[in-house]
């Protein structure tokens, strides 16, 4: 059975050993709903800022990005 859900945030990283850095210093098992592939993730919208802020206090930051209606990351 397939689930569809909307208003999720995808973690993605070029390279997979960046997950495992990442395992290091954060427990994505918090926050990971599924995996698409070995570089990308499904965070759960509702603990998206935690995860965040987790990043920010260990120093890391990520790069934000909304959707456009098409699904499709804006460009600019």
């Amino acid at each position: 059975m397939n689930t569809v859900h909307k208003n999720v945030a995808i973690l993605r990283v070029s390279d997979p050993r960046a997950l495992g850095e990442l395992r290091a210093v954060v427990d994505l098992d918090e926050h990971v709903m599924g995996w698409i592939s070995d570089t990308e993730a499904v965070i759960d919208p509702h603990s998206l800022r935690d995860l965040l802020a987790v990043l920010d206090a260990r120093g890391l930051s990520a790069l934000v990005r909304r959707a456009g209606a098409s699904g499709q990351a804006p460009e600019g």
